[in-house]
């Protein structure tokens, strides 16, 4: 009887929901280009860092080595498509653009009368805040759009996001209404590299610039308040990454067969890793686990393992 030995890398990781609550970030010390880093987080962790709210931001310039001041690479990177969305992070539930508005001449929304219209994001308005728990207020000092973010983000919790016409009515009543005011849509052109959905944004000032060739990938700064720019992808700077450490665990398995083996083909190994995928499918834990073939280079997955068959005559015969 030939029996073939096989010894299988179970990648174990738990895949953590995205979401604030359930981050775990870990700072990595080794400068790494845009690319390099994200295989890097998603082979040991999750994926490169997603930022959700001001609070992650802290949490992520507090976990930087207290030694590097300069920029570290998250998980943003330049979109193929461009939407409106809200400052916190929200997609859009209710709109009420002025007719003919949004003209796509500007990026960013201010609202006169209870209308909303496009407005270049470097103009000089006057702003609401939205404070948790305790309403809106209006500030009136005209700062670029950015500034009033930056504005409402430290002194209350961010630009008001508007959910429906009651609360666009509420704002209004509060407004000057001579005045063009800025709320906190904006456009944005930038995804996440696990795909998150949400487009909380951290900019600096004139950031994300336009300019030709200005990069495609993110960096945040660890002392400008966390605050993010648009750099080279192939730029080496260390990098935060999201999730926790995948464990590896190795499985060692024995596979009997008659006649000749075929282990050591590659379709034959496709189709044997099928068959396992399938009953963790059933086990729940598909999303959970990574399978692979461990083998040294140069080396087979499978090798044959000679048994040893004692006759009832006491001869000794060596099979493979």
């Amino acid at each position: 009887m030939d029996r073939s030995v096989f010894v299988l890398l179970l990648l174990s990781g738990l895949f953590w929901s995205s979401s604030a609550l359930s981050r775990q970030y870990h700072y990595i010390n080794v400068r790494m280009s845009w690319p390099e880093a994200q295989s890097y987080c998603r082979e040991k962790y999750t994926d490169l860092a997603t930022v959700d709210t001001m609070d992650d931001v802290n949490r992520l310039v507090n976990i930087v080595d207290a030694g590097y001041s300069g920029s570290v690479w998250i998980g943003l990177k330049r979109g193929t498509q461009t939407r409106w969305a809200w400052s916190n992070g929200e997609n859009i539930q209710y709109i009420n653009w002025n007719s003919g508005q949004p003209n796509e001449n500007a990026d960013c929304a201010s609202i006169l009368s209870g209308s909303w219209f496009d407005t270049n994001c470097s103009s000089d308005r006057y702003f609401v805040c939205y404070k948790e728990n305790n309403g809106y207020t209006l500030e009136n000092t005209a700062k670029t759009w950015s500034d009033a973010q930056s504005y409402c983000r430290h002194y209350h919790t961010d630009l008001p996001t508007i959910h429906s016409s009651e609360e666009n009515q509420q704002i209004t009543q509060i407004l000057l209404s001579e005045y063009y005011i800025w709320i906190g849509l904006f456009q944005d052109s930038w995804e996440w590299s696990d795909k998150w959905s949400r487009f909380f944004r951290n900019w600096a000032a004139g950031q994300p610039s336009q300019t030709s060739g200005s990069g495609d990938c993110v960096g945040m700064s660890t002392t400008n308040s966390g605050k993010w720019a648009h750099e080279s992808c192939d730029l080496q700077q260390p990098f935060i990454c999201y999730g926790e450490e995948r464990r590896k665990q190795i499985v060692r398995l024995t596979f009997s067969c008659n006649g000749e083996c075929t282990l050591n083909d590659p379709s034959r190994q496709t189709a044997i890793l099928n068959q396992i995928s399938d009953k963790l499918k059933i086990l729940g834990l598909e999303s959970d686990s990574e399978i692979t073939w461990r083998k040294e280079e140069g080396e087979e997955v499978f090798h044959e393992e000679i048994i040893h068959v004692v006759n009832s005559n006491n001869a000794c015969n060596s099979n493979h």
